[in-house]
């Protein structure tokens, strides 16, 4: 009974969600659905477009304690279809990981993350992974060749990825019933877009599924400059088929982002930001830590926020006022 109730809530959270984006109302009577929990926002990587890689000192580092985790989810568990557990760093770092997976599921919430996985795993660690529970497993790979690995994932290692990944696709196979779905994720630059194909067939003979991804500029600055700005500083990273690169949105739309009415993002320091473009604590709506959720979700800065998407008069200054002035709008 009590299972078929928490059903009925996700389902109506989801129903009311998309009419008040519809509506365009700013105060909302209901929680996301999807939610992003990072993890912690340390990783032992040091890719180039990623603010975690380059050292960015402007947020605080570290992992999210299990008790803030598990304080999130007694709130609004029982609304959520949904949680990614990475953000800016590499989730398998965190020792918490698997009971953060467990205690979601208790929920009946799907969890997806995405790692590197340049770490040396046991057997035993492979294993455990699968049994968590695990929606989706996203693995990160940008090359399928060493030196073209290394020209992202800087202090990586090729062969230990494409070796755990295959230890994953064949416990899996020896786990009747497991659904993870392993996922190798291959975005596109410059140096790799010659190896596209030759990806397609390593995923292939690996037995893992391999999705081409298309290229964002800088993840740390895309929203706080012009398009034309990101291509400028980061020219040597575009790809020449520039269907592989990530622009914000063209068309014009009634509201142009709705990630402020659908989800939200909350950062290990429990930090609270309308989406995950946002790298630094600085432009936090709030913090889960002084404040319930639902008091953050329905406050000045996220009205605002809404409001000013929408066009409408507003009284706070947020980072959806810096994303609309750049013409971003963060819509992919």
């Amino acid at each position: 009974m009590a299972e078929k109730k928490n059903k009925m809530k996700k389902l109506s959270n989801s129903i009311l969600s998309r009419i008040y984006t519809f509506l365009g109302r700013t105060n909302l009577p209901y929680f996301p659905s999807k939610i992003t929990i990072e993890s912690g926002n340390v990783c032992n990587l040091r890719c180039p477009l990623c603010p975690t890689g380059q050292h960015d000192s402007s947020a605080k580092k570290g992992f999210i304690p299990l008790e803030l985790y598990k304080k999130i989810l007694d709130e609004i568990g029982r609304y959520l279809r949904l949680i990614r557990l990475y953000n800016w760093g590499e989730p398998l770092l965190n020792k918490d990981l698997l009971p953060m997976i467990h205690y979601a599921r208790k929920y009946g919430i799907d969890v997806k993350i995405s790692t590197n996985l340049s770490l040396k795993l046991e057997d035993k660690d492979v294993e455990e992974l699968l049994r968590a529970g695990l929606k989706v497993l996203y693995i990160s790979c940008n090359g399928a060749s060493k030196e073209t690995y290394l020209k992202y994932h800087v202090g990586g290692d090729f062969g230990l990825v494409t070796e755990n990944m295959k230890r994953l696709v064949q416990k899996k196979k020896e786990m009747h019933g497991c659904r993870t779905k392993l996922v190798w994720l291959f975005h596109v630059f410059k140096q790799n877009e010659h190896e596209r194909e030759q990806a397609q067939k390593m995923a292939k003979g690996i037995g893992i599924q391999i999705k081409i991804n298309k290229m964002r500029p800088d993840m740390g600055k895309e929203i706080f400059e012009t398009i034309q700005d990101a291509l400028e500083r980061d020219a040597d990273w575009i790809p020449g088929n520039r269907k592989f690169l990530v622009c914000p949105e063209k068309k014009k739309k009634r509201i142009s982002c709705t990630l402020p009415w659908t989800e939200t993002v909350i950062n290990w320091d429990g930090s609270v930001l309308p989406c995950c473009a946002v790298y630094s604590e600085t432009f936090a709506f709030g913090n889960i830590h002084r404040e319930s959720f639902a008091q953050i979700w329905n406050n000045e800065m996220y009205v605002s926020a809404r409001k000013e998407i929408l066009g409408s008069k507003n009284k706070k200054n947020t980072v959806c006022h810096i994303c609309k002035s750049t013409g971003y709008l963060h819509s992919f």
